[in-house]
């Protein structure tokens, strides 16, 4: 069988595959952006590849010239989707301006005036810069990438090389095409483009999968409506700073809180405004604590605060700020001074084995600060209780 054959069935397949793969990852699951662009990048490459196969059989520069032009698009939208995931600005005018500039490139190199090297150089060269752009992107900058992510920024990076190799390769080919330079290229385009091709398909997928579980694992253990941890996500949070403190013996202290008169709040100022409140509250939480600590809404209106390495009274003094600052909070539909809070708190000790073992004495504070007129912190202490 043709060589020529196996290599291009090969890459339409997978082309194929991973296009249905993205495409059903895109519609059943959130619906990113940047999920879409990269299987429409990989349905344009079963263009690609099906022009490809037709020029090299007719022997027909439009064909080879249209297989050009879905290589540069479908390359730019592999960096496209990557700046889109990562957040970050696309800045279409220059995509735009890149593929038009490689484009009428590639529509010279297969005219009478083109050269082989310009037709091994010019596509290759643009899919080099785009799989660099792409790996670019998908770095995180505030956070460690996680595995998917080094695989598929490793893969992009050595598909960028490949195809900057084959740029040297091209420009090797000499002007009736028949010299080394061709049969280098050829090696080179047979032998590494099939399993880079594939190995940066399949790393794009586990890119797409590890997202999809990062986002059912956040729906699982993240509240909904105020977007921190729930009851669920509490308790895991929990069992790692509890077994901390335990085994390195480290300060602990954690805090019940909620809102007073909540029900009043809603019953007057009706459910959406209610909803606000809950989630101006978890947001003033939010911004009292230090990174590391834990913040959930174990329901309704009450809330759980873990402080890693604080004692009972720097969790007082915690939660002291956070009572003083809800006087200050704007919520619609409510007038200032509206959201007031009670709060308990009680330090890890060393017979504690579980979250309930703190939270039993955090309730016993909370009641406390409710029977002595609430919007209060109160320290649990055993001569209180």
């Amino acid at each position: 069988m043709n060589p020529h054959v196996v290599i291009l069935s090969v890459l339409f397949f997978t082309s194929s595959i991973m296009c249905v793969a993205m495409t059903l990852a895109w519609f059943s699951f959130g619906r990113d952006r940047h999920v879409l662009y990269w299987a429409m990048s990989y349905g344009i490459a079963v263009l690609q590849w099906l022009f490809n196969g037709a020029g090299l059989l007719l022997d027909s520069h439009v064909l080879m010239t249209l297989a050009g032009l879905c290589i540069l698009a479908s390359s730019s939208l592999v960096a496209i989707g990557a700046r889109q995931r990562s957040g970050l600005p696309v800045g279409w005018g220059q995509f735009l301006i890149g593929w038009v500039v490689a484009g009428a490139g590639v529509a010279v190199a297969f005219s009478p005036m083109g050269t082989m090297a310009m037709r091994g150089s010019i596509a290759s060269s643009f899919t080099g810069v785009m799989m660099i752009a792409a790996a670019a992107a998908i770095w995180p900058r505030r956070r460690i990438a996680t595995p998917p992510e080094r695989a598929f920024i490793v893969m992009l990076v050595i598909f960028g090389v490949f195809q900057l190799a084959l740029v040297s390769a091209g420009l090797m080919i000499g002007q009736g095409g028949s010299d080394a330079g061709l049969t280098l290229y050829r090696a080179i385009l047979g032998l590494g483009l099939p399993p880079i091709y594939v190995a940066t398909g399949v790393a794009a997928v586990l890119v797409v999968a590890g997202d999809l579980a990062k986002q059912l694992g956040s729906m699982v253990s993240n509240d909904q409506l105020t977007g921190i941890l729930n009851r669920r996500g509490v308790e895991q949070a929990a069992i790692m700073a509890i077994a901390n403190a335990k085994r390195q013996k480290r300060k602990l202290a954690a805090v019940i809180c909620d809102m007073d008169s909540f029900k009043t709040l809603n019953d007057g100022y009706g459910h959406i405004a209610g909803d606000a409140a809950l989630r101006t509250f978890a947001k003033a939480l939010l911004l009292a604590v230090r990174k590391g600590d834990v913040v959930g809404r174990l329901g309704g209106d009450e809330f759980c605060v873990l402080l890693i390495d604080s004692s009972g009274d720097a969790a007082v003094e915690v939660m002291e700020r956070v009572r003083g600052s809800l006087s200050n909070l704007s919520v619609a539909k409510m007038p200032p001074g509206c959201v007031k809070a009670s709060f308990g708190v009680a330090e890890f000790m060393p017979g504690d084995n579980a979250l309930e073992d703190l939270i039993a004495r955090a309730d016993e504070a909370l009641y406390q600060s409710k029977q002595q007129g609430r919007d209060r912190v109160t320290l649990w202490s055993k001569a209180a209780a």
